[in-house]
């Protein structure tokens, strides 16, 4: 089998997202990851996105060029690649966490990427399927 492709960036909004628009992003990712075989989650903090993609590595690096270009968002940092031997999300073709309190966290990361590999760790643990609730934490 071969290994599956991450990428995880984060991002920050150019307007004010209301829940009616996130959900609108939602249905058109799950109707086009499911298409493309691609899985991963969404976090919003209120004013940043973060994102983990993952897929096979030419759909992925595709699909992330077309989001970075995006213009609901700017400052788009691609802080992690890799490769892993399954996927993380397998089922979810786009899950997605609400999160205020991780606002200080994406806005680190956008300022000072180079120096935060504790804080992109944190950020991706918490974006991870719970195995026992089924959803995010």
């Amino acid at each position: 089998m071969p290994a599956v492709f991450q990428v995880f960036y984060v991002s920050r909004a150019t307007t004010a997202f209301d829940n009616a628009s996130i959900q609108s992003i939602l249905q058109v990712s799950r109707s086009n990851n499911a298409r493309l075989r691609v899985t991963g989650c969404l976090l919003f903090s209120g004013h940043c996105f973060a994102q983990l993609l993952e897929g096979a590595q030419p759909v992925v690096t595709a699909l992330a060029r077309k989001i970075a270009a995006d213009p609901r968002h700017v400052g788009v940092r691609f802080l992690s690649e890799a490769h892993s031997a399954e996927r993380d999300y397998a089922d979810w073709a786009m899950g997605y966490l609400h999160d205020l309190n991780l606002e200080d966290d994406l806005e680190t990361l956008l300022m000072i990427p180079d120096r935060s590999p504790v804080v992109i760790a944190d950020v991706m643990e918490r974006m991870r399927p719970d195995p026992v609730m089924g959803a995010l934490r």
